[in-house]
């Protein structure tokens, strides 16, 4: 998907977190791979970032322009760490729940349309955000606008409330 989107936004760039090891070398070549296939380098497209601190990491983020959630396993902590930045949040939902978090949390907002419902969505979706600055800029200020929805949302605190008093008044069965 990355080289999908690099041909249709040929100045975009990925910043990935390096990992050492194998681990590392075998994404390394992954991305080689991936893009030699579509005719790129990904020299050209790819930054492999060293370990970060979180304020470090915080600081990266707010160097790029948009979130690419991870496709499969949700981006999370990092989702909630770039709505800090008002960075646009380009999304597809899993079929499980680990790989929903970033669509929640833009539904929660009222932010749907980055959330693609197939891969080819989601990297017309991100190279558009990549291509349109003024699209980028009206979806970073509908995130500016909306955020506190997430960061202010109390349900959960109120349903954990109700769970722990409901069981701290459950009847205990002495013998």
């Amino acid at each position: 998907m990355f080289p999908q989107i690099a041909k249709l936004a040929p100045s975009c760039q990925f910043a990935f977190i390096r990992h050492e090891g194998r681990v590392g070398e075998l994404f390394h070549d992954r991305l080689e791979q991936a893009f030699a296939a579509c005719g790129l380098a990904a020299r050209d497209h790819c930054v492999l970032l060293p370990r970060l601190s979180l304020s470090q990491y915080v600081a990266a983020m707010g160097l790029c322009d948009v979130f690419l959630d991870s496709i499969g396993w949700s981006g999370g902590n990092s989702t909630l760490e770039s709505l800090a930045q008002n960075l646009p949040i380009v999304t597809t939902p899993g079929p499980l729940m680990r790989g929903r978090h970033s669509s929640a949390i833009l539904q929660m907002m009222g932010i749907t349309e980055t959330i693609a419902d197939t891969i080819d969505s989601y990297v017309a979706i991100a190279a558009r955000l990549a291509n349109d600055p003024e699209h980028r800029t009206a979806v970073s200020q509908k995130i500016a606008a909306n955020k506190h929805r997430v960061y202010r949302d109390r349900t959960c605190i109120a349903a954990l409330e109700d769970f722990l008093d409901a069981v701290a008044r459950r009847p205990t069965n002495a013998a």
